[in-house]
């Protein structure tokens, strides 16, 4: 019981963390969370979701379709996904809002469902402590099986919503928080902020607090399959210097999908690709944050 306590004091610092940025509008920091692209049934009821509940806003980056966050964005592509967020290793987005109940009330009142922050071990219904009644933090379900965490934005004057970090789930879960510290130079949280038993934590440089990672309690035998072509198909991050990041991670060992170029998909920018070891798809851009 003094774990579970101790855990859920150690949640609330977390929630209270003095890093919630403004990714985007970051114009120092090397590497940022820049995007996230979407494989999604319905424009329509993403737009419902990610704009008319969650307050985001629709815009256009060349041809495509995109939510746009103050700190980032979330491009649409309307094709059915082959599955939700749950059974990759890309658990969920993470949002910082001012009121947590008041917005949850508001998002399950137009239909969406409440689910667990963890998965439950076999036969068991949660997983403390990330799980249960939510007042600081909530997790929910949107359209397609988009999962979000909504935590407590304690900042005065906070804005009404703003993105906190990604969070991935593995049974390596120290391993794979292994490999964003090499891939992207980020570094191990330590501190109040760490749960070593089922969480890790990785700090991008001049951003903080940005990459989790918690341990699979579900089915042991499960291999968690690739984003690509589910609702979350990849995370983006906005790299300051990409030409040369990318000979970087070759260096590393690190193979990359698809190599430096402009991609019209993405507004003629820079672009690289990867997939970590867990089959995540990671996109690497440059010139993200300077579009107006």
């Amino acid at each position: 019981m003094n774990r579970i306590v101790c855990a859920l004091v150690a949640m609330s610092m977390l929630i209270g963390s003095p890093y919630v940025s403004a990714q985007l509008l970051n114009k120092e920091a090397p590497i940022i969370v820049g995007h996230y692209h979407l494989n999604v049934t319905s424009l329509d009821a993403h737009k419902k979701f990610w704009v008319d509940t969650l307050g985001g806003t629709m815009t256009k980056i060349g041809n495509a379709d995109v939510v746009k966050f103050p700190d980032v964005y979330l491009f649409l592509h309307v094709q059915k996904p082959t599955g939700p967020a749950y059974g990759t290793a890309f658990d969920h987005i993470g949002f910082a809002v001012p009121d947590v109940p008041a917005l949850t009330t508001k998002i399950v009142a137009n239909g969406y469902q409440l689910t667990t922050g963890r998965e439950p071990k076999p036969g068991e219904k949660a997983a403390l402590p990330t799980a249960g009644n939510y007042g600081r933090f909530s997790y929910l379900l949107g359209p397609d099986g988009a999962k979000v965490e909504l935590v407590t934005n304690m900042a005065p004057n906070a804005p009404p919503i703003t993105h906190h970090h990604v969070h991935f789930i593995n049974k390596e879960y120290v391993e794979m928080q292994q490999w964003y510290i090499k891939a992207l130079n980020a570094t191990a949280r330590t501190g109040p902020n760490t749960f070593t038993d089922f969480f890790a934590g990785a700090d991008l440089p001049g951003v903080g607090y940005m990459l989790n990672f918690f341990r699979w309690e579900g089915d042991r035998t499960i291999t968690h399959k690739p984003t690509a072509g589910r609702v979350y198909e990849h995370v983006g991050f906005e790299v300051k210097g990409l030409e040369a990041f990318s000979r970087e991670l070759e260096s590393k060992g690190i193979k990359l999908a698809k190599p430096y170029t402009k991609d019209p998909a993405m507004n003629n920018l820079p672009t690289v690709r990867m997939i970590d070891p867990w089959g995540v798809s990671i996109e690497l851009t440059e010139g993200l944050r300077d579009i107006p």
